[in-house]
């Protein structure tokens, strides 16, 4: 019997013995690789975007600049996720994202790195604030009392200060992507450009690609025409909200850095909306003129006047062959600038300097006058939907119908002149493919976002819906 106890406690013990080196070395658990991953990831609401050859989540917030505190959103299959070696809570953080940061996330045997960028899009933030947030309906009345501030994509404050703002365009004012003016309390310098208070964002929204007005712009300056506008595509935010890919740029008026001419010089524009306070058709060409300045305050009736009769002296001219091949004109219309605006119009094929809509032209054509000076053609203005079509790329677009091309070319010495002009200024034009490359390399995170908002579905005329 005592054998019998002995060799039952012997066995107790063993069992014991056996069952705590268990407890001791427990069976390691293991999970799956494919099954620990990083399910989502946002930065301040915005999604980001995985590769998963790099393991790179990248997040693109196009008004940001300040990426010092940025709220991050997350959801993973893992017991635990880590930013830079720092254990961050499971729904989310705000993280200083300036830089690369290493994510990491840990489930029992795996351990998975990935990494997180953030940028913008490479283009100044233009942040405008209306008062209490109002929107901006009349594009006739200045809404006073707004800010704006300009940065650069690395945060440095370009401008900041008061401001007036209202809508512009014609039809582009009742495009859902609205074009506006602004007007500076004083004369100021914006993105580089040259000091002055009146601005202008142009919206873009007909022009799929966004390069069209900027394209022609670069062509003018090839040109021996004496003023191009100057401007910078940027982000636009709206009362704290993104609203798009913008066009900041000069507005055409008279200054020393713009059109310059003395007091007393006049800038025209031609266009068949008529819609100026002070204008006239002229007598013979049937032209719509149209007096930008002096405008409506400060024109007087001897100006006006003076402009018209000026115009009528011309026209009587141009209808008469015999005066135009003594080359009379010479004396009220400058040779060079006529030249140099039909080669970009041409080349732009813009058929908004000749075109059939809202009526037969000229839309958007400007001339400007000095004090003792000839009129001069230019500057160049208005390519955002008319411009750059294919179906006119061989083919003249509108300079043997338009302003007074049609009665210029009767004269041997003009034909001459332009011919010498376009051999001087071909090989520069030729440059133009290349650039177009150039700056839809640099707005191509902008474009993608832009045309997410505002997606073109509606423009049968320039084909634009169906491009990249």
């Amino acid at each position: 019997m005592k054998r019998v106890l002995s060799i039952l406690f012997t066995l107790v013990l063993s069992a014991f013995i056996v069952s705590c080196n268990k407890e001791k070395e427990p069976e390691e658990k293991t999970v799956p690789d494919y099954a620990v991953y990083i399910k989502t990831l946002s930065a301040d609401g915005i999604p980001a975007e995985y590769d998963e050859a790099t393991k790179t989540f990248t997040v693109t917030t196009p008004t940001k600049t300040d990426f010092s505190k940025v709220n991050i959103s997350y959801s993973f299959a893992a017991h635990e996720i880590f930013a830079d070696d720092v254990q961050l809570p499971n729904e989310g953080a705000i993280l200083d994202i300036s830089k690369p940061v290493k994510l990491t996330i840990k489930c029992l045997n795996v351990t998975k790195d990935y990494t997180l960028v953030a940028r913008n899009t490479g283009l100044p933030v233009v942040r405008i604030t209306t008062p209490g947030y109002a929107s901006i309906t009349s594009k006739t009345v200045w809404m006073s009392g707004a800010t704006i501030r300009v940065e650069l994509p690395d945060g440095t404050v370009d401008y900041e200060g008061p401001m007036s703002i209202r809508g512009r365009g014609n039809s582009t004012w009742n495009y859902p992507k609205k074009p506006f003016a602004i007007k500076l309390e004083s004369k100021e310098k914006v993105l580089s450009m040259p000091k002055h208070k009146r601005w202008v964002l142009l919206a873009n929204w007909k022009d799929r690609t966004l390069l069209r007005n900027d394209a022609a712009f670069w062509l003018s300056r090839q040109s021996g025409l004496d003023y191009t506008v100057r401007g910078q595509f940027v982000e636009l935010e709206l009362n704290g909200k993104h609203i798009g890919n913008y066009y900041l740029c000069e507005q055409i008026k008279i200054d020393k850095n713009r059109v310059n001419v003395q007091d007393g010089g006049f800038l025209m524009e031609l266009d068949t909306y008529f819609d100026e306070v002070n204008k006239f058709t002229s007598p013979y060409f049937k032209l719509p003129y149209q007096f930008k300045e002096p405008d409506e305050e400060e024109l007087t009736q001897e100006q006006f006047d003076y402009m018209k009769s000026y115009v009528t002296n011309l026209e009587s001219i141009l209808k008469d062959e015999e005066r135009v091949r003594n080359h009379e004109y010479e004396q009220y219309l400058d040779v060079d600038s006529a030249i140099d605006y039909m080669f970009v119009n041409e080349l732009a094929n813009n058929t908004d300097y000749y075109g059939t809509w809202p009526s037969v032209g000229p839309h958007s054509c400007y001339m400007y006058k000095d004090v003792d000076g000839p009129l001069m053609t230019g500057p160049v203005w208005d390519f955002d939907y008319h411009g750059f079509v294919p179906g006119f790329s061989n083919q003249w677009v509108g300079a043997k119908g338009t302003l007074y091309y049609k009665a210029l070319y009767k004269d041997e010495k003009f034909r001459e002149r332009m011919m010498e002009k376009w051999s001087e200024e071909k090989a520069k034009f030729a440059d133009l493919p290349a650039y177009i490359d150039e700056m839809a390399e640099k707005i191509r995170l902008s474009e993608s976002i832009n045309h997410s908002k505002w997606p073109i579905k509606n423009n049968p005329e320039n084909g634009d819906e169906d491009m990249t």
